[in-house]
C-alpha cells in the first residue's frame, strides 16, 4: 500500500502547514442536509429535500448485488431478474391499468426515461424518477410502495418469466456487436481465476432460454434483502413523513440469521504479463488496451480526508497524460490516433485498480503504437510532469470545482441521487458542495507539482507484473496479426529506451492582443410575453437578452442567419459534410488548436461554428466569469479561424479508417439504406463515404466558412442565462458591434428531396449476429403551428405506448421500440414527420412489422382515453421541468424569431385540450391521408 502511504504523507505535509485544514481533516464531513438511517434488518435509506428541479421527486433502491453473485445455472438471471420488476409485484400486479408501467405512466412518468434500471456486474439499481410532487402524498406513498415490491414483493409468475425470454434475448441481440463478441472472449484471459471473467451481466443465452422458474426465485430470495438495499429518495418531499413511511413499509422485512454475505470477488495479480489478442470480422478499426494493475482503494479508506487528495491527485494526472497524448498525436508520424489514460477500477473489478490506457492505432501501425503508450507512460514516471502542465490541470480542476459550487442552489435530484447510490455501494464521500470547495480549495494550493509526481511510479510500473495488453483486431483475409512474441516485444523496446524530459511549450499572450473598434447599441424593445429585450446594434445585428436563474453557472449564445450548406453546389458536397469537424478542429485568431486549449486552461467556455441545411450558426457557453472569453472566441470565429495543418491531417486520417470499413457494419449500412430511401439518393443528403475524402479542400472549407460569418447584420444573437445585464453590454458593443456587417443578407435554398408516395425498401445482410431492423416513417405537409407541433409529439408517444405494449410485451418481439414526431423547417414547406422504429427479432420479424402498421392504423381510428391521459400527464410534466432550462428558452425564442412561433404561451392549454377524437383525427387527416410512407427493413441474410 505504498502509494496509499504517499498520499497520508502528503496529507500531513498539507496539515502541517495550514492549521485550519488540521482541524477538519480525519473525516471527510458528510452533508447534513441528507438524511441517512438503516433499519434494523439493515435496510439503509438517505432522504434530503431538494426543490430543483421544482415539484418532482426521485426514488430509487439500490442493491449491492449483481451478476457476480450469480452461479453457473444463473448467468444472466441477476439481469433478467431486473425486467422481471415491471412485470407483476404484490401491490402492482401486470394487468391493464394495475401495473408498474400503467401506474407511474398516470402521474407521468414514462417507462423508458424517467421509470428504470440497470444491473451490473456488482449492482443492480432501480428508479422512479421526476414524479410530479402535485399529485398529492398517496402518490409518493405509492412509489415508496413500488421500492418495496422490488425489495421483496416480485411475483415472478412463470407465464410471464417465459414471455420475457425472447425479450431478454432480443436485448442480448441489440448489443451483440464485434466489442462486445470480444470482450466476452477475453475477459476469462484478463481475469484468470476470478468469477470477474464468466459474469458480463447479459448472461448466456443458454440459461435465459432454459432457466427452472425456481432458480430466478432462488437467486431473488438469496440475494434482495434489507441488508443489501438502500432507498434513496431525494426531491420536493416531506422528509420526516418519508422516514415514517420507510419505517413503516420496511421494517417488517424479515432476514434470515444465516443469510448468505455478499464477498468481495478479488483479482489476483500476475506474476507474468498478460496478452490478449481478439479479432472479428465486423471491427472497423483496431483498438489497444493496456493496463497496470494495482491495489484498489478499499471502501473503507474513501472516509479518510487523503482520499480527497488521491482523487485529486489522480485526476490531474488524467488531465496531464490525455493532454500530452493529444499534442503528440498531432504529429503526423505518431502511430496512433488517440490514446487516453486514467487511474480507475481495472475493467469491471472494482477490487483491483490500475492505470488504464486505449488507443486507436493507424492502419499497420499497431506495435509501434504499443511500443509508444509504454514509452510515454515510462517518460510520465521518469519525469514528471512539468510546473506549466500542472498549473494547467490544477486550474481546470479548480475551475470545474468553483462551476459546481456557484451552482450549488441547482444541483439535481438526479445528481444527488447517484451521489448517494455511490455512498452506499462503494462508500464514495457525500460531503456539501460548500465543504468540499472548501477543503479543496485548501488542500490544492498546497501540493506542489513535486508530490503529484511522487505518486506516478506508483501508478505507472516498468515492471511486467500485473501488466495486461489487450488488442482488438479487424478480421480480414491477408491481414497479419501480432503474436504475442510480437507484444512482449514492443514493451521490452519501450523500456530500452533513453527517454529525455518532455517540453512543454506554452503560448503566453492573450486571446486577442489588440480588441476591436467597439461599436453601439442604436436601440432596444422589449418582449414582454417571452420575457426578453432585443437590441439592434450599429453594424445591423440583432442581439436578444434573457437573463435568468435557472443555472447560476451558465450563460448561453447562439448566433443564426440563413443561408447554410443549401447555397452550395454539388462541387462542395463532401466539404460540407466535414464542414463542422474541420473548423472545430483549426485554429483561432495566434494560437493553433493545441495551444488554445493551454490558454484556456482554467476557464469553462467552449464555442464552436456549424453550417446548418439552411443555417449558419455559433454557439457558445460559458460560466458568469468567463463571459468575455466567450465573446472574444465568438469574435474570432467570425473573423479569424485559421488553419491547422496537423489537426486537419489527422482529422483526415480518423475518418479514413472509420469509413474505409464501414461497410462491416450492419448498423452503417442500414443507417445508409435509411438515409438513402428517405432522401431519395439525393448524394447531397448521403453520409459521408472513403471517397468522399479525396474531394475534401481545407482551403475551400475555410472560404465557404468565411463566405457564410463575412456579414455579421445578417444574424440574430440569443443570449441566455445568469448574466449581469450591465455587465455584458459593453461586451456585446466591444465584440458583438464590431463584427463587419455590410452586405446584402441572403436566404437559403429549397434542396430537400424527401420521398413521397409509398417506398419500400427491404433488403437482407450478412452478420456473424443477425439483426433485424425496420424504420416506418410518414411525411405530410402541414401548417407549423402550436396545435401541429403538440399532436405531432402526442402521436408519437401514443404510438410508443402501443408498440411497447404490442411488440414487446405481448408478441417478445422486440427489445425496444417507439416512435417520435417532429417537424422538417429546412424547406420553404413545413413537413410533418412521425417515425417508428423497431430493432426485431429476426424470427419474429414479419410480426413486429404487421404491428407497426396496425399500430398507426388503430390510433388513426381509436385512442385509449387511457392512453392519453398518461401521454398528457407526462407532457404536462416535462413542460414544467423544461421550462426552467436555459437551452429550452434558446430554442423558444429562436423559433419565435425565425418562424414567428410562440411555442410557449399556450403550450399547456394546447396539451390538455387534446382529446383521443382529435388526435386520432389528426393521425388519420393530416398524417396518413398523405400517402407518403417509407418503409425501410433489414433482415439477416440465410445462412
Amino acid at each position: 500500500m505504498k502509494m496509499r502511504k504517499l498520499f497520508i504523507s502528503a496529507l500531513f505535509l498539507i496539515i502541517s502547514a495550514v492549521s485550519m485544514v488540521a482541524q477538519q481533516m480525519p473525516p471527510i464531513p458528510v452533508d447534513p442536509e441528507v438524511r441517512i438511517g438503516k433499519l434494523d434488518n439493515g435496510l439503509t435509506y438517505y432522504i434530503r429535500h431538494n426543490e430543483w428541479p421544482e415539484h418532482v421527486a426521485n426514488f430509487y433502491i439500490a442493491q449491492r448485488v449483481g451478476s457476480i453473485q450469480e452461479d453457473e445455472t444463473q448467468r444472466g438471471l441477476a439481469h433478467f431478474l431486473e425486467h422481471m420488476a415491471f412485470n407483476g409485484s404484490e401491490n402492482f400486479p401486470n394487468k391493464p391499468g394495475k401495473s408498474i408501467i400503467d401506474f407511474t405512466r398516470s402521474l407521468g412518468v414514462e417507462f423508458g426515461s424517467d421509470l428504470n434500471a440497470y444491473t451490473s456486474i456488482d449492482q443492480t439499481v432501480y428508479r422512479v424518477c421526476n414524479v410530479p410532487t402535485s399529485k398529492g402524498q398517496a402518490a409518493l406513498d405509492s412509489c415508496l410502495l413500488i421500492l418495496k415490491d422490488w425489495s421483496c414483493g416480485l411475483s415472478l409468475e412463470a407465464d410471464e418469466i417465459d414471455k420475457e425470454r425472447d425479450v431478454v434475448h432480443n436485448e442480448w441481440r441489440l448489443g451483440e456487436g464485434p466489442s462486445q463478441r470480444m470482450i466476452t472472449r477475453s475477459l476469462p484471459k484478463i481475469y484468470p481465476g476470478s468469477k470477474y471473467g464468466e459474469r458480463m451481466p447479459i448472461g448466456l443465452m443458454s440459461v435465459i432460454d432454459s432457466f427452472k422458474p425456481a432458480t430466478l426465485r432462488a437467486y431473488y430470495q438469496k440475494w434482495y434483502r434489507p441488508d443489501n438495499q438502500a432507498i434513496i429518495v431525494v426531491g420536493d418531499i416531506d422528509v420526516n413523513h418519508t422516514e415514517a413511511m420507510i419505517k413503516q413499509y420496511f421494517s417488517g422485512i424479515k432476514v434470515a440469521a444465516n443469510a448468505a454475505q455478499v464477498v468481495a470477488e478479488q483479482v489476483p495479480d500476475n506474476e507474468e504479463p498478460i496478452f490478449v489478442f481478439e479479432k472479428d470480422k465486423e471491427m472497423r478499426m483496431n483498438n489497444i488496451l493496456l493496463f497496470m494493475k494495482h491495489d484498489a482503494t478499499l471502501p473503507e479508506e474513501k472516509a479518510n480526508m487523503d482520499y480527497l487528495l488521491e482523487v485529486y491527485i489522480k485526476g490531474v494526472i488524467s488531465q496531464m497524460f490525455n493532454a500530452r497524448m493529444r499534442e503528440l498525436a498531432e504529429d503526423p508520424n505518431c502511430p496512433f490516433l488517440q490514446v487516453a489514460g486514467d487511474d480507475d477500477d481495472y475493467l469491471l473489478a472494482k477490487t483491483k485498480g490500475a492505470f488504464q490506457m486505449m488507443s486507436v492505432p493507424k492502419e499497420g501501425r499497431d506495435m509501434e503504437t504499443l511500443y509508444t503508450m509504454i514509452r510515454e507512460a515510462r517518460r510520465v514516471a521518469k519525469f514528471g510532469f512539468t510546473a506549466t502542465e500542472y498549473e494547467r490541470a490544477k486550474a481546470d480542476y479548480l475551475s470545474a470545482l468553483e462551476k459546481q459550487y456557484t451552482n450549488r442552489a441547482k444541483i439535481t435530484n438526479a445528481q444527488y441521487g447517484d451521489d448517494y447510490r455511490d455512498n452506499y455501494l462503494s462508500n464514495e464521500p457525500i460531503p456539501s458542495i460548500e465543504s468540499l470547495y472548501q477543503i479543496i480549495n485548501q488542500i490544492a494550493p498546497n501540493i506542489p507539482v513535486e508530490v503529484v509526481n511522487q505518486v506516478l511510479p506508483q501508478l505507472i510500473s516498468d515492471s511486467d507484473k500485473n501488466l495486461v495488453v489487450m488488442e482488438w483486431a479487424r478480421e480480414a483475409d491477408g491481414l497479419t496479426y501480432p503474436t504475442e512474441a510480437d507484444m512482449k516485444a514492443a514493451v521490452a523496446k519501450a523500456r530500452a529506451e533513453e527517454l529525455v524530459a518532455y517540453v512543454d511549450n506554452v503560448k503566453n499572450e492573450p486571446l486577442m492582443a489588440k480588441l476591436p473598434k467597439a461599436g453601439k447599441i442604436k436601440k432596444e424593445t422589449e418582449n414582454k410575453t417571452l420575457g426578453y429585450k432585443e437590441l439592434t446594434l450599429s453594424n445591423g445585428a440583432t442581439v436578444i437578452l434573457k437573463p435568468t436563474d435557472y443555472k447560476d453557472d451558465e450563460v448561453r449564445l447562439e448566433a443564426f442567419a440563413m443561408g447554410g450548406r443549401s447555397l452550395y453546389g454539388e462541387s462542395d458536397y463532401a466539404n460540407l459534410k466535414v464542414f463542422d469537424q474541420v473548423i472545430g478542429y483549426s485554429g483561432l485568431g495566434n494560437f493553433s488548436s493545441t495551444e488554445l486549449s493551454k490558454a484556456l486552461a482554467g476557464k469553462n467556455v467552449n464555442a464552436d461554428a456549424t453550417l446548418g441545411l439552411t443555417r449558419q450558426y455559433i454557439t457558445a457557453h460559458a460560466t458568469p466569469k468567463d463571459l468575455e472569453t466567450m465573446f472574444q472566441m465568438m469574435y474570432l470565429y467570425f473573423t479569424a479561424v485559421n488553419k491547422d495543418e496537423k489537426q486537419y491531417q489527422n482529422l483526415m486520417t480518423q475518418m479514413e479508417m472509420q469509413l474505409k470499413n464501414k461497410h462491416l457494419s450492419p448498423d452503417a449500412i442500414y443507417s445508409d439504406s435509411l438515409t438513402n430511401t428517405i432522401y431519395c439518393h439525393n448524394p447531397r443528403f448521403q453520409n459521408l463515404e472513403v471517397e468522399d475524402l479525396k474531394n475534401i479542400s481545407y482551403d475551400r472549407i475555410l472560404d465557404i466558412h468565411k463566405d457564410r460569418f463575412k456579414n455579421a447584420s445578417q444574424f440574430t444573437f440569443i443570449i441566455v442565462g445568469k448574466f449581469d445585464e450591465q455587465q455584458i453590454r459593453p461586451f456585446i458593443e466591444q465584440y458583438i458591434a464590431a463584427l463587419p456587417g455590410k452586405g446584402k443578407a441572403d436566404k437559403y435554398k429549397d434542396v430537400r428531396t424527401i420521398a413521397t408516395g409509398e417506398i419500400v425498401n427491404k433488403f437482407t445482410q450478412k452478420s456473424d449476429s443477425p439483426k433485424a431492423t425496420a424504420v416506418e416513417v410518414w411525411t405530410a405537409t402541414a401548417p407549423y403551428t402550436l396545435d401541429n407541433m403538440v399532436k405531432l409529439d402526442a402521436a408519437g408517444q401514443i404510438l410508443s405506448i402501443l408498440y411497447l405494449r404490442t411488440i414487446r410485451e405481448e408478441e417478445s418481439a422486440a427489445y425496444s421500440c417507439g416512435a417520435s414526431g417532429q417537424f422538417l423547417l429546412s424547406g420553404t414547406q413545413p413537413l410533418m414527420q412521425l417515425q417508428a422504429y423497431c430493432p426485431m427479432n429476426p424470427d419474429k420479424a414479419e410480426i413486429a412489422v404487421r404491428l407497426l402498421h396496425e399500430g398507426i392504423e388503430k390510433a388513426s381510428q381509436e385512442i385509449d382515453a387511457n392512453d392519453l391521459a398518461q401521454v398528457k400527464e407526462n407532457m404536462l410534466k416535462n413542460a414544467d421541468i423544461m421550462a426552467k432550462n436555459n437551452g429550452y428558452w434558446m430554442n423558444t425564442i429562436s423559433t419565435w424569431k425565425e418562424y414567428g412561433l410562440d411555442t410557449h404561451t399556450d403550450y399547456k392549454k394546447t396539451i390538455e385540450a387534446l382529446t383521443p377524437q382529435s388526435l386520432s383525427q389528426f393521425i388519420k387527416e393530416q398524417i396518413l391521408s398523405s400517402g407518403n410512407h417509407v418503409e425501410v427493413i433489414m433482415t439477416p441474410e440465410a445462412k
